[in-house]
């Protein structure tokens, strides 16, 4: 029933901004290799637009400071919901080129009087090849990778902030619960929560956390 009420939801949202997010798609038809169909778990679902909602309305930032990257962008959805908030700029990185093809003409067709970030880039690429921008980062994904997928890319955020690029804040989303990938969120000792819900945590470095709240 609630998967029933929320495909509703998601075909209303389409037609009220002139986009189309909310068809499943199988990503072994999509002319990926199993490999990384299974890389992707295997399926594009659109992601809950109240669920991304409630995770950025946690964040404790300058929205205007900060580039908005979507990892595993899909059809561009949880890019549109962001493009509600003044981001810097606003970027969705996808690895099935029927779906980033989807994103980009709907980044183009959408209409929001709420919008308030109109630099959005969708990009056709590997996740884990794609090299960061420099500045305030907000790392978005909704259950996007297998989890060997999943540490590869926290391995990437953990180096960028070693090296010194220090402003992050990741959301993990998950419709059904973020204990699936428990296992892989444990091992990132360098990041502590500051919101979390059944569905969705924000995570945030530790270090900046405790700097935060010394002042």
């Amino acid at each position: 029933m609630r998967l029933a009420v929320e495909d509703r939801s998601n075909r209303a949202f389409d037609e009220r901004h002139r986009v189309e997010t909310a068809r499943e798609e199988a990503l072994g038809e999509l002319g990926l290799s199993p490999n990384d169909a299974q890389r992707g778990n295997g399926v594009y679902r659109v992601t809950w637009d109240w669920l991304i909602e409630k995770a950025l309305a946690r964040l404790d930032i300058d929205f205007r400071r900060y580039t908005f990257i979507d990892y595993g962008s899909g059809k561009g959805k949880a890019m549109l919901i962001a493009a509600r908030r003044p981001f810097k700029s606003i970027i969705g990185i996808e690895f099935a080129r029927h779906l980033h093809e989807i994103a980009a003409a709907n980044c183009q067709t959408y209409r929001n009087l709420d919008q308030k970030c109109h630099s959005l880039l969708p990009i056709f690429g590997d996740v884990l090849h794609y090299p960061l921008p420099p500045g305030p980062i907000i790392c978005f994904m909704c259950n996007p990778f297998d989890h060997k997928t999943l540490r590869a890319v926290f391995n990437n955020w953990r180096e960028r902030y070693q090296r010194g690029e220090q402003e992050i804040r990741i959301l993990y989303l998950n419709m059904r619960d973020i204990a699936e990938s428990a296992e892989v969120l444990a091992e990132q000792e360098w990041l502590i929560p500051i919101a979390r819900d059944r569905r969705f945590v924000v995570l945030a470095p530790a270090v900046a956390r405790n700097a935060k709240e010394a002042r």
